[in-house]
């Protein structure tokens, strides 16, 4: 367990500024760090909820930083919802600020999303070549499928829970044998979309993957 240096922030994301939350665990090197994305907030999602802030806690525990950040509308951030395009577009731009920080190390990010959030991670990781690794839980289906019709070359871990109202499992495991290599995909027994209950599982698969790679 390390000690967490936590620090609030605003981000320009060019259209919007960004409320974030820049967690640090006090190691004796300079950190990797992973940027969360929250689920979507028409349903109530922001920076704080259960899946980010138990992933968030996990990676920190397991010496990587992590950057969560509330989307243009949402807590604190300007501007207004964009309905997923505009959301790619704020992940960009916080992978380009987190980038930049002298205190994690630029060279390794990644970028993690729940739900909604996912969708973003998954899409920002094919659109920027700073995220070496990335980490989606619970994408919704109809956004998921497209994924694996197109060429993402970093390496993966997509989750999803086995009572997931949106995603059947076997369907998911179908979805998921159609990404690019290398994949790991990970089927979370008695969860559904929302995981109450089984965020130390989700978060110890996102920290073993990432400390594996980042």
């Amino acid at each position: 367990m390390h000690t967490v240096n936590k620090i609030f922030t605003k981000i320009d994301g060019g259209e919007a500024y960004l409320e974030g939350l820049l967690e640090i665990p006090l190691t004796d090197g300079i950190p990797p760090c992973v940027v969360i994305c929250h689920p979507n907030p028409r349903g109530g999602g922001n920076m704080f909820n259960n899946v980010v802030d138990g992933v968030s806690q996990s990676l920190n525990s397991n010496g990587i930083a992590t950057l969560r950040f509330n989307f243009r509308g949402v807590g604190s951030s300007t501007g207004e919802f964009g309905n997923g395009t505009s959301e790619v577009f704020d992940a960009i731009r916080v992978l380009e600020h987190t980038s930049s920080l002298n205190t994690v190390d630029g060279s390794r990010i990644g970028v993690m999303g729940y739900s909604f959030g996912a969708g973003v991670a998954l899409e920002s990781t094919i659109e920027s070549d700073i995220v070496k690794a990335v980490v989606s839980v619970a994408c919704p289906q109809r956004h998921f499928s497209t994924f694996g019709t197109v060429e993402i070359l970093q390496p993966k871990l997509l989750i999803c829970g086995d009572r997931d109202h949106d995603f059947p499992a076997s369907q998911f495991n179908f979805l998921s044998g159609r990404f690019t290599k290398p994949c790991q995909s990970e089927i979370i027994t008695g969860a559904d979309h929302f995981f109450r209950g089984h965020e130390s599982i989700l978060g110890d698969l996102t920290s073993d993957f990432f400390s594996g790679i980042l």
